[in-house]
């Protein structure tokens, strides 16, 4: 997989860091990574999810820290946005580190939690009345 980084990135970059760090970063972006996705447990369940994967013959790893979260194998986000489980809303992609502040912050009702890097909103919509 080759990316070409735009040129207004690599500038940016100059400015940040130093040249072995750019390096670093640059690779970081030539990494292939797993499509994952967290169930919407208003929707559907774990095992509805699984049987349909396995149906669909889609690898796929289940993640310790979460009854949600699963990671895909060879399988693209364009790939799952085609799948009936991603159309009706059953399942919602998302990155794996974005699954994680819901879990460790552990929300309730009234308090008030400002999450700078919200767009478009997916660690809000998770529902937090699911402990793991």
């Amino acid at each position: 997989m080759s990316f070409e980084i735009p040129e207004f990135l690599k500038l940016m970059l100059e400015k940040q860091y130093e040249k072995k760090d750019i390096e670093k970063i640059i690779q970081g972006y030539q990494v292939k990574r797993n499509t994952t996705f967290r169930i919407n447990t208003l929707k559907s369940g774990i095992e509805e999810i699984t049987s349909y994967l396995k149906e669909k013959q889609i690898a796929y790893e289940r993640i310790e820290w979460s009854q949600e979260a699963i990671i895909l194998k060879e399988v693209s986000e364009k790939e799952i946005r085609k799948l009936e489980i991603y159309e009706e809303g059953k399942i919602y992609l998302q990155s794996l580190s974005s699954m994680l502040p819901p879990i460790i912050l552990q929300p309730k009702e009234g308090i008030d939690i400002l999450d700078m890097a919200a767009a478009p909103g997916g660690k809000t919509t998770r529902n937090s009345s699911h402990n793991e």
